[in-house]
């Protein structure tokens, strides 16, 4: 009887890959079409202002420059403040429109793959 070949070598993960796929296993795969979550208040307000505090601080690494604007949202006047969550609200409001309208038009065109003609 001739020798047989060695099995397959299983490569061995590490505990850094091992987590990471099991990461890949708990997403969810994003339904296609669906419409993006608006950003919160404090995130448009830090996109808009990121630029400024760059120029201000060049040399800043990108945590300090974030810290830096928590701290300016914190220190924000509170009327400016609403003035941003007002923003954040109509961009949700949207959202969930475009959302409902999304949901009913993926479930009419799943009702007629059904539909008996």
């Amino acid at each position: 009887m001739p020798p047989q070949p060695p099995p397959p070598q299983v490569p061995q993960l590490t505990k850094k890959q091992i987590k990471a796929e099991k990461r890949k296993k708990r997403r969810l795969a994003k339904a296609e079409g669906c419409p993006r979550k608006p950003a919160t208040s404090f995130v448009m307000f830090s996109n808009a202002h990121r630029d400024e505090v760059k120029k201000a601080n060049p040399t800043l690494p990108m945590i300090d420059i974030a810290r830096k604007l928590g701290e300016m949202w914190r220190e924000l006047d509170p009327m400016i403040r609403k003035e941003w969550e007002d923003r954040a609200t109509s961009a949700k409001d949207e959202y969930l429109e475009a959302k409902k309208a999304w949901l009913e038009q993926r479930s009419s065109n799943i009702n007629g793959l059904y539909k008996d003609d």
